[in-house]
């Protein structure tokens, strides 16, 4: 098949086996590959209700067929199982070049089965693959892991290797701890980390041999590539990613109303805002800009910070970084940021989850619901840089009230009282991202329906709600959108959702993907599978991968009532651009319903099933088992 190696490897970490598993074509064109694949496959090995820390949940890593084609933004590659923060389906994406070197060592994933009696890595070089012992590497903090496997890799293969590893956050079971591939690129979301660390696995490292993906069309993947930089170089989009990074959109976004601040109490924040800026960290702690493989746009940023928190030269916080410690903790110190970023890279652990958990401690604190003495004497105040260093330091390391922390904030927060939950701001266990419903109202739909609790990446409702992608006039998302208003979003939602769920299939970088039409979408697909898909059908690989997933959610025993949003989203500001504003979510929920031709019990009809070719979901569905 073109855009494919053919195999996936399967590593029983119990027996220390290690096999491989051929794909079938036919689950190749209805899944592609990505989270989408790793779905299917999750479903079939399904082990029931087990605890997403236990050797019988399975750890599902997968490339797909762009990924090392020469399709921009086709670098990635995606990391599932049930997630350990959520107890429900939970996915990590990541960009960077493991996936490509995976593929190029000649393997589309990997298949994570039981848990080794000791730690282990595993060592990929072509068609010699081991376990190897990692006792030396286990307490080792990512960056360090990182270091010493390419240095043993390199010795053994001629070639560096590429390498994912876990931090003492995975290794400590943090339900929110994340894989670092070569130290700045993130698998982040849902705690994938900590699934790798209860199967005592520190690291993947591999080097490739030299294989090549093989693409059906070459000649048409050329034109379309020439096309598409033409394209780059005319998208504002692309030259602000390029200039100032992901956090190019803080400034805008303030003034937009999809900013959070101070754990998304208020409107806005001005002065912070402008201290925290691109330009500003352009200006302070930029030393270079660094791309993922392949890709023209190049959004990495690499800072330096000397004093007063240093900060080695290597990745510097992204968007929603800035946002978790810095806008929504009223912190003003971009120095500071770095350093919690730095910090949360190298022990593995999630941004957003760590800094919203923050927020909840300093909001409960200061509504007097537990006292600094209940939090190790720590008193934290918004616009307190020390002591978010602090409790991100005993969150990795599960010490005294960090292990509380540790656990996200819908079980903290749970364990505080009522109160404190309605501080909280997830929605399925999961914490929001740093983009706020009150100013973008599609944005409610999408977090209360996504596949993995809330999240930006499940759809592009982000990009075509805002403006910045290309208009979709071909699956009705032509534009421009009412940003404050209700009407009309349930169908933006589930569109977007199918386009997000298809790139995260494919699997394609969402920001290289914002400036494309239909016909470019389309051709990125096909000039690589040579699967001939028309645009209803490559659409219906995104369908098909949101009916699997939330499948998925209701057999780990979510249910309808968890298609909401926190309380809090519901409640007006009385400054900023959205002031007064909040969305319609009956309205939003009850069209949603209908166009996904959802029961009242939030589950899709069997003929809705059959007719995506998901009839053996349906049939697991009909005895779902709940906590």
């Amino acid at each position: 098949m073109f855009g494919y190696s053919g195999k996936v490897l399967d590593v029983d970490l119990s027996a220390g086996d290690i096999g491989t598993r051929m794909l079938e074509e036919e689950d190749c064109r209805l899944f592609l590959g990505g989270a989408g694949f790793a779905a299917n496959i999750y479903l079939d090995m399904f082990p029931g209700d087990v605890d997403p820390l236990s050797p019988e949940n399975p750890l599902i890593l997968m490339t797909g067929p762009v990924t090392g084609s020469g399709v921009f933004g086709g670098n990635r590659f995606a990391v599932a199982a049930r997630s350990p923060l959520t107890g429900y389906w939970g996915e990590a994406s990541c960009g960077g070049y493991f996936g490509v070197e995976l593929k190029t060592a000649g393997y589309d994933g990997i298949i994570f089965r039981g848990a080794s009696p000791r730690p282990v890595y595993l060592w990929i070089h072509g068609d010699k693959v081991e376990l190897r012992d990692a006792s030396d590497l286990w307490g080792m903090d990512t960056y360090e892991t990182t270091d010493f496997l390419k240095e043993r890799g390199k010795s053994e293969s001629g070639r560096i290797p590429r390498v994912i590893a876990i931090g003492i956050a995975g290794e400590l079971g943090v339900k929110f701890a994340s894989i670092i591939h070569d130290k700045g690129h993130v698998a982040g979301r849902t705690g994938m980390g900590a699934v790798m660390g209860s199967k005592n696995l520190k690291a993947v490292s591999v080097a490739g041999v030299g294989n090549k993906v093989e693409i059906a069309d070459p000649q048409t993947l050329k034109s379309w590539r020439e096309k598409v930089r033409e394209i780059y170089s005319e998208s504002i989009i692309t030259d602000s990613l390029k200039a100032f990074g992901t956090n190019s959109s803080l400034e805008i976004g303030s003034m937009l109303g999809d900013v959070p601040f101070r754990n998304w109490q208020v409107g806005s924040w001005d002065e912070g805002v402008e201290k925290l800026s691109g330009p500003t960290y352009s200006d302070e702690i930029l030393v270079k800009t660094h791309a993922c493989w392949g890709c023209p746009v190049g959004c990495k940023r690499i800072v330096r910070v000397e004093e007063p928190y240093v900060v080695p030269e290597g990745a510097g916080p992204e968007y929603e970084t800035v946002c978790m410690f810095g806008t929504n903790l009223l912190n003003d110190d971009l120095r500071s940021v770095a350093k919690a970023n730095e910090m949360c890279n190298r022990y593995g652990m999630d941004t957003i989850t760590m800094g919203e958990t923050i927020a909840l401690v300093t909001e409960c604190q200061e509504k007097g619901l537990f006292s600094p003495q209940d939090c190790d004497g720590i008193s934290i105040a918004w616009g307190d840089p020390n002591n978010m260093l602090r409790l991100i330091d005993s969150t990795a390391r599960r010490e005294g009230f960090g292990a509380r922390m540790a656990e996200g904030t819908r079980k903290l927060a749970r364990s505080i009282g009522v109160e404190a939950s309605g501080m909280a701001i997830e929605v399925r266990g999961l914490e929001l991202p740093a983009h706020d419903p009150r100013g973008f109202h599609g944005f409610a739909m999408a977090y209360a329906t996504s596949v993995r609790g809330a999240c930006h990446c499940a759809s592009m409702n982000l990009y075509i709600e805002q403006g910045s992608a290309a208009p979709l006039p071909k699956i009705g998302l032509e534009g421009p959108f009412e940003e404050q208003s209700s009407e009309g979003k349930a169908f933006l939602t589930a569109r977007a959702q199918e386009l997000g769920q298809m790139y995260n299939s494919a699997i394609i970088c969402i920001l290289a993907a914002v400036p494309w039409d239909e016909d470019l979408i389309l051709g990125a697909v096909n000039s690589v599978t040579g699967f001939g898909y028309d645009l209803d059908d490559l659409m219906r690989v995104g369908e098909r991968a949101w009916y699997l997933k939330r499948g998925l959610q209701f057999l780990f025993g979510s249910t309808a009532q968890e298609d909401q949003v926190p309380p809090r989203i519901l409640e007006p500001v009385e400054e900023g651009p959205h002031a007064g504003s909040v969305p319609d979510f009956e309205l939003m929920k009850r069209e949603f319903y209908e166009l996904r031709e959802l029961g009242e019990d939030g589950l899709p009809t069997r003929e809705k099933l059959d007719k995506l070719g998901l009839s053996y979901l349906a049939g697991k569905l009909d005895t779902p088992f709940h906590k």
